[in-house]
């Protein structure tokens, strides 16, 4: 391991990783991650998230180095076929193709985006551990689009704060199975479904103390030739597992192809995978804009009229909206 931080406490802190989040700028999650990993050592010694900090307390933070040797290259990337959208000295931006997990997990056994990137032979940043070097923020396994690398311990610590205080985020696209009524806005604490481990669910505060908050934006582009389905956008505010998905549940809404949160009788029309794009990344004033899937592009020429101009004329009126923000 390598030493990324050493610093001592000004005052006393109730907990460390509260007192991680605050100095650093960084999230919560990310700061447990971290003590969880044993790469956190208060006065020489590891600890644990809970523990009390006082006046005069020395934190060492770690990083692991990065000696994970390729893969067979050959082997892992057959049928692999991953855009590279930008890339340069700090970060890379990548179109994520669907049914591709981005790290390692108990549960996953299959080659991930980070076996791809390791067989590459790039250069990444190491603050999450060695199953996630680079990796900033994560795309369900079932979700195409765009997703930001770090290259480096000083640009992934950048993107973190940036997604901690919101200024970089991501816009979706994605087909459901009903028209909205008009715009709207979801925001609402979120959490596991205590009846089903698999899926994320709407949770009551008071009841759920873990519950984090979340908020998306959810916009009208058209609907389908025959009426049945609709062409939206999504903006997330926040990126909680399944949020996408967990929201539009609450409106009676569901993505077409999901097998996970929409009921019965929907899962036997799908003849597709789910139908959700990560269409744009945005930050620093810049728009990076991510290639529409194959499946999706068929589904929408054959249900959809001359989608292209209205999906064209939509990113590109929320592109300059995202710039002015950005500006001001």
């Amino acid at each position: 391991m390598e030493l990324l931080y050493h610093f001592c406490i000004l005052h006393d802190y109730m907990r460390l990783d509260n007192a991680l989040q605050e100095i650093l700028k960084i999230s919560r999650s990310q700061a447990s991650q971290w003590i969880e990993s044993n790469l956190v050592k208060m006065n020489e010694k590891n600890t644990k998230k809970s523990q009390i900090l006082k006046k005069g307390s020395c934190i060492e933070i770690y990083t692991i180095k990065n000696t994970s040797k390729a893969i067979n290259t050959d082997e892992l990337i057959q049928g692999l076929d991953i855009e590279v959208i930008y890339e340069n000295s700090d970060y890379l931006i990548l179109n994520k193709p669907r049914n591709l997990v981005v790290h390692h997990a108990p549960s996953v056994k299959g080659v991930t985006l980070t076996d791809y990137l390791s067989a590459k032979n790039y250069e990444l940043s190491t603050i999450n551990g060695e199953m996630r070097f680079g990796i900033v923020h994560r795309l369900d396994k079932d979700t195409s689009g765009a997703i930001l690398v770090a290259k480096n311990n000083a640009s992934h610590l950048r993107f973190a704060e940036m997604l901690q205080n919101r200024t970089m985020g991501r816009i979706y696209i994605c087909v459901i199975n009903k028209a909205l009524q008009h715009n709207t806005f979801v925001e609402c604490y979120m959490g596991r479904n205590p009846n089903n481990r698999l899926k994320m669910a709407k949770l009551d505060k008071e009841k759920y103390p873990f519950a984090r908050d979340s908020k998306s934006e959810f916009r009208k582009i058209m609907e389908s030739k025959n009426g049945v389905f609709e062409l939206i956008g999504v903006r997330l505010f926040s990126g909680r597992t399944h949020q996408i998905r967990v929201h539009l549940s609450t409106l009676q809404r569901y993505i077409y192809g999901d097998m996970l949160y929409s009921p019965e009788n929907l899962k036997s029309t799908y003849k597709t995978k789910m139908l959700l794009h990560a269409q744009l990344l945005y930050f620093d004033g810049n728009v990076f804009s991510a290639k529409i899937p194959k499946d999706l592009l068929k589904f929408l020429n054959e249900n959809f009229i001359n989608y292209e101009s209205k999906l064209e004329a939509f990113l590109s009126q929320w592109q300059d909206e995202l710039r002015k923000i950005a500006r001001n």
